[in-house]
């Protein structure tokens, strides 16, 4: 952590709880946050919750002000994310500067969506920290915090964050950070309002100059992109061994359409953290790994889409729609032997393609017992309660993010302790994965979305355990079909009841329940990615 140098301005306390220390303390708090962390060894990322905890565990253990809370809580922060952030590129870090410090009487710089335009006038620090910042790489960008560390946050385009703001802003941005496991360093202001303010510009440089060696996070944009060159048609066929048949034709054309392709990332990303690996360096084990784990989800698509007679998927005709389902169905079971055949062809050593094949031969049976239950109930329809589509979605969802994190995990070598905590973070990201895909379909009401499909919603089964008895009589009256009154009528109810804030809370409660169980990790780059992963897949 670096040490906050001495300032020569007075801080200040603003008027409300947020209080900056003044600046003879500083140097005694920086000195109990190094020794608090030296005992507790705590690993990042940590949530906001988790933060202010350990905050006022040592405010009890040193019996400091309360009111020091939130400026604990930045020091803390800052030592745990220093290393990390002193290993990720400048050109990957952002800079983010309050408007605020500027001088309101002199400046005449204009705004625009991103912040203020800065004219260099000299009149405060702003053009000079800027200039320093985007001579090493940086992006800059001078505006309010927490927009623009939401925007930023949208887009995926920041992998670091060093921001100065006032404690009341630091705190808004902390959750932001946080739920993404963004790393950031923040530097606050020396009082708070949002006129004329200062900051200790010494300590803002030496925080964007730092600087290691070594092996930063993953690059999400940089996997993503690699990953998709894996998925070319022509670059299937070689890995493949392709015989030019029909089946294999199609299956290939399948495998190579557009998708999220979440589960080769999942393999791809957890094995480069363990070891460390450059993205673009991939082996070819880990290649066959992840084209391994696509072909059993695109398979079981194949499948989903013919069992729910869907037409479309991607913007174009399905394979049964286009071929028939006989063909269809050849060449998702084609996929299926050629994913099991990618495994044991890996060339991974004999023990971790026997656990591989293990591990993936269980959640191929649990997802079809996930399935097998939403099929049952689509034959013989009835009302699911929240907690019975929550337990569909276990088995149906959760068991291919399992899958593909821990074979990935094996061919790294993780540990034990490691699988244990993979296993239970893939069950409660699977099930916020789907909640949230809930969510999204809803919202976008598109030709196939799941209420007018009459297809399992957890926002459908919340509707209906919330409704009164006479809108619940209604429901039961209109049945379980896709006419236009029956999908107008659920959309009144989930609208009516607010089962999309239930849902959201449900969302949260299962992200959560994902992070939580990552607290064991001692690996701070493995506990990173996790983090990270969870806020990309499960956006509330």
């Amino acid at each position: 952590m670096i040490k906050p140098p001495e300032p020569s301005p007075a801080p200040t306390a603003g008027t409300n709880r947020f209080v900056v220390p003044p600046a003879q303390e500083w140097p005694v708090l920086h000195d109990a946050v190094s020794a608090f962390l030296s005992e507790v060894r705590l690993t990042p990322p940590l949530t906001f919750d988790e933060l202010s905890e350990q905050a006022g565990l040592l405010i009890a253990q040193r019996r400091l002000p309360e009111a020091y809370r939130e400026f604990i809580l930045v020091l803390i922060n800052n030592s745990l994310w220093t290393d990390v952030v002193a290993a990720i590129p400048f050109k990957r870090r952002t800079l983010l500067l309050p408007p605020c410090l500027r001088s309101s009487a002199a400046c005449r710089a204009q705004f625009d969506e991103y912040g203020l335009l800065c004219e260099e006038c000299g009149q405060c620090c702003i053009a000079d920290l800027s200039r320093e910042a985007g001579n090493l790489g940086y992006a800059v960008l001078v505006a309010e915090g927490t927009g623009i560390v939401e925007k930023l946050l949208q887009q995926g385009s920041v992998d670091a964050v060093i921001g100065v703001s006032c404690m009341a802003s630091l705190e808004k941005s902390f959750h932001r950070l946080a739920d993404r496991a963004v790393p950031g360093l923040a530097i606050p202001l020396l009082q708070e309002g949002c006129r004329d303010t200062r900051v200790i510009e010494e300590w803002v440089r030496r925080t964007m100059r730092l600087h290691t060696q070594g092996w930063g996070p993953v690059e999400f944009p940089a996997l993503h992109a690699m990953i998709g060159e894996w998925f070319t048609e022509s670059s299937l066929r070689a890995l493949l061994d392709v015989d030019g048949s029909d089946t294999a034709r199609i299956g290939i054309q399948w495998l190579a359409q557009s998708g999220k392709r979440w589960r080769p990332f999942l393999t791809t990303a957890l094995y480069q953290t363990l070891v460390r690996d450059a993205v673009g360096t991939a082996s070819p084990a880990l290649r066959k790994l992840a084209v391994a784990v696509e072909c059993l989800h695109k398979a079981s698509l194949i499948f989903d889409d013919i069992q729910d007679n869907d037409t479309m998927r991607y913007g174009e005709r399905t394979p049964h729609e286009r071929h028939g389902v006989p063909v269809a169905m050849t060449a998702g079971l084609y996929l299926l032997g050629q994913g099991y055949r990618m495994i044991a062809a890996c060339g991974a050593p004999a023990d971790q393609v026997v656990e591989m094949v293990r591990i993936t031969s269980e959640g191929h049976r649990d997802l079809c017992l996930g399935q097998g239950s939403e099929l049952w109930w689509a034959r013989y329809p009835r009302r699911l309660s929240s907690a019975e589509v929550l337990e569909i979605f276990r088995f149906k969802t959760a068991p291919a993010f399992e899958v593909g994190l821990r074979l990935g995990a094996i061919l790294g070598g993780a540990t034990a302790e490691e699988h244990a905590v993979l296993t239970a973070f893939s069950r409660n990201l699977g099930i916020a994965y789907q909640i949230a895909d809930d969510l999204e379909d809803y919202h976008e009401q598109g030709e196939q979305d799941d209420i007018q499909a009459g297809r399992l919603s957890i926002l459908a089964a919340l509707a209906a355990e919330q409704a009164d008895p006479a809108a619940r009589a209604r429901l039961e009256e209109s049945g379980h079909g896709r006419t236009h009154d029956q999908t107008k009528l659920m959309r009144q109810l989930i609208t009516g009841t607010g089962a999309v804030a239930q849902a959201r809370q449900m969302l949260q409660h299962y992200r959560g329940a994902a992070l939580t169980a990552l607290r064991p990790l001692q690996n701070r780059e493995l506990k990173l990615l996790l983090h990270r992963i969870a806020g990309a897949m499960c956006a509330a």
